[in-house]
């Protein structure tokens, strides 16, 4: 394998002899300056590059691409691709560290401050148009009826009766993957965003609640971490509304959209085969349901 990656980097004007160490299973940092990442979504990097090269230009701090010595964006090999990136620096928040308002407002601010970049960029790249109808009865459903997902009463029903909302609320390109991993942070200020393969036009709540979401896994039933975690969803609204007022119809949709959220993750580990993962999502989504729907939880 290294000799194929040799091979690879010298395509990007690299001596033989270069630092190469595994960071992923898809991914080597190369002499602690580049990252080599490797894809079978050709159309997703090609997207990625083109969309981060817009992002570069207006100043947003996302990775820059390098080109190949004969002007290409990435190394083909058979159906998988590899393209090389110049090493941001930086690390990830724990948002429970600290103030968690302060630390909420602050990734909402982030969060904004991408959808702002984002609104008015087009790519030559196909953009995935989400159809969350569509999805809804393609393959969430399907799924969930055959194995038998074991989602409370109601939940999947109140999945079809939302879309009257959904379709309403504003759509535009988005991240599509916005959780901490994707965010980093040098010496306590941020530093870029990663990873824009699956972005995509959907509804840009998605983002924030999709952030808000990560945030909670694992911590729902501890009821110390759950209230901090009340104080860093409620920073985020606050942090996104400062740069880019939510319409109300977006506020009423926030609960709801966290429920979808899960569906989406539980149907997904479900056809991937990782049945423990797919309970851990469905137990969150029946938790989502019960305590945010009609609870109220957020407060909004």
């Amino acid at each position: 394998m290294k000799r194929v990656l040799q091979t690879i980097i010298s395509e990007f004007v690299f001596d033989d002899q270069c630092n190469i160490k595994q960071i992923y299973h898809n991914a080597w940092d190369i002499n602690n300056e580049y990252v080599l990442k490797k894809s079978d979504n050709k159309a997703g990097i090609a997207k990625s590059i083109e969309l981060c090269e817009k992002l570069l230009k207006k100043n947003t701090p996302v990775v820059e691409y390098m080109k190949t010595m004969t002007g290409e964006t990435y190394v083909s090999d058979g159906d998988d691709c590899y393209c090389l990136m110049r090493k941001m620096k930086g690390e990830h928040l724990d948002p429970y560290k600290g103030n968690c308002s302060e630390n909420g407002q602050l990734l909402g601010g982030i969060v904004a401050d991408l959808h702002l970049a984002l609104q008015h960029i087009t790519l030559k790249a196909e953009v995935y148009d989400s159809d969350y109808m569509k999805e809804l009865t393609d393959w969430i459903t399907p799924e969930v009826e055959q194995k038998h997902i074991n989602f409370l009463d109601g939940i999947m029903d109140a999945c079809f009766d939302f879309y009257e909302i959904y379709k309403a609320l504003p759509r535009q390109l988005i991240h599509r993957d916005m959780h901490l991993g994707n965010l980093l942070f040098n010496e306590g200020k941020f530093s870029g965003y990663l990873d824009f393969d699956i972005s995509q036009i959907n509804v840009r709540l998605l983002d924030i609640c999709y952030l808000g979401a990560s945030m909670l896994v694992g911590n729902y039933r501890n009821e110390n971490r759950l209230r901090l975690w009340r104080e860093l969803f409620s920073g985020v609204l606050t942090g996104y509304e400062q740069k880019s007022p939510l319409t109300e119809n977006e506020k009423k949709a926030i609960p709801m959209m966290f429920v979808l959220i899960e569906v989406i993750f539980t149907v997904f580990f479900s056809k991937a085969g990782h049945a423990e993962t797919a309970q851990n999502c469905a137990d969150m989504t029946n938790w989502l349901y019960e305590n945010m729907v009609f609870e109220d939880m957020l407060q909004l």
